[in-house]
């Protein structure tokens, strides 16, 4: 999309600065589209003694309205508002897509000091501050965006069967669905398609709000893998063909939206340091898990019953990072911990993997949203 901002490879970690979603009106967004985020800003000395700070950043189009002839510059500002950097990083773009934001991906930045530089706790607090102009262009249509989620497919004496579920991630509700058929990709590249007008779930009847799902199941005769594709190992792709119509636009003005099985969560769901939290309680009376806690040693264990390989069990100490899933020691992102000393909040991407659900972040338009489809054994 024509950003100019090149950035450098390495892994470095020391000081954290994140600038997390808030909730934003249109009229702000018309005067301030772009979100620049930086993390993990360390202090390094060259071998010729001279200094410089290297960190994460990402930034982005963050507005549902098209950027045009982006020019601007990027500084590094220490926490008392000083321009720490010797020289501005430079940003320019011909075209940037509403929302067209690129959050969900850091790259790694270099950033020349001013010579007044020379200590570690100068770059404490340090952010970004952009100065830019910009032609705002016209406003995206808010509309769905349905997708595949995960797939599996199998065959038994009499049929081809494809399992997947549909996932509207947009912003208004996919309606009226018709279903045409399914597509089936041979290993040579060639689509044979197999075409049918109904099925139980994708008709008119299915409704998909944002942020909702549904599981279906597609079934083929044997004969037609038989004499189309030839051999069940020869398949290398499938999907299905349908259109739909969309409703009226659904926008909800939280920062933060967290989906868990089609159920908007509302206890303790928050972002802090880029992890999102939600109220362990919460997440198991939704998935269907119970939760035994031991109190002498502050620890939580979720137990899921009817997985792919039996109970799915994860044990949660209070205030560590290192969970014990199915007997295996496993690190998370970040470590749980009571919420206001009453609630236990746990960092929803590592249990939501844990219980091989599927996880679902986007970050649009200055919002968050996150959508938690679980395991079902018939995937």
């Amino acid at each position: 999309m024509g950003k100019m901002v090149r950035l450098f490879t390495c892994l470095l970690a020391i000081f954290f600065i994140f600038f997390a979603s808030v909730p934003v009106s249109y009229a702000s967004l018309e005067k301030n589209p772009l979100q620049f985020e930086l993390i993990e800003l360390k202090f390094i000395t060259s071998s010729d003694g001279s200094h410089y700070a290297q960190g994460y950043m990402r930034w982005g189009n963050i507005s549902p309205y098209e950027i045009h002839d982006l020019k601007g510059s990027i500084d590094l500002v220490n926490g008392k508002g000083q321009k720490i950097g010797a020289t501005p990083k430079t940003i320019d773009s011909y075209h940037l897509e509403a929302g067209d934001n690129d959050l969900g991906l850091f790259d790694i930045e270099n950033f020349d000091l001013a010579p007044f530089v020379t200590h570690p706790s100068q770059i404490e607090g340090a952010y970004l501050k952009p100065t830019y102009t910009f032609t705002l262009g016209k406003k995206a249509e808010f509309k769905p965006n349905v997708i595949f989620g995960k797939q599996y497919h199998g065959m038994d004496q009499e049929k081809f069967y494809f399992r997947t579920f549909l996932l509207n991630q947009g912003e208004a509700t996919a309606t009226n669905f018709k279903y045409s058929g399914v597509s089936i990709t041979d290993k040579k590249g060639l689509v044979h398609f197999y075409s049918e007008t109904t099925h139980p779930v994708v008709n008119s009847s299915l409704r998909l709000e944002p942020g909702q799902y549904v599981y279906a199941s597609f079934d083929i005769p044997l004969d037609f893998i038989n004499s189309n594709v030839g051999k069940y190992e020869d398949i290398d792709d499938v999907s299905i063909t349908y259109t739909h119509e969309s409703s009226a636009p659904y926008i909800d003005n939280a920062a933060l939206n967290v989906t868990v099985d089609n159920k908007k969560l509302v206890q303790q769901t928050f972002v802090e340091n880029d992890v999102t939290y939600v109220s362990l309680r919460e997440l198991a009376d939704i998935l269907g898990a119970t939760i035994q806690w031991d109190d002498s040693t502050q620890t939580a264990t979720l137990i899921e019953e009817d997985t792919w390989q039996g109970e799915n069990k994860i044990i949660i100490p209070v205030g560590s990072n290192r969970f014990v899933h199915n007997g295996y020691p496993t690190t998370a992102s970040a470590k749980a911990k009571l919420h206001n000393n009453t609630v236990l909040v746990v960092p929803l991407r590592d249990v939501v993997e844990m219980m091989y659900g599927y996880f679902d972040f986007e970050h649009k338009w200055g919002r968050r949203s996150i959508i938690v489809v679980p395991y079902t054994p018939d995937m």
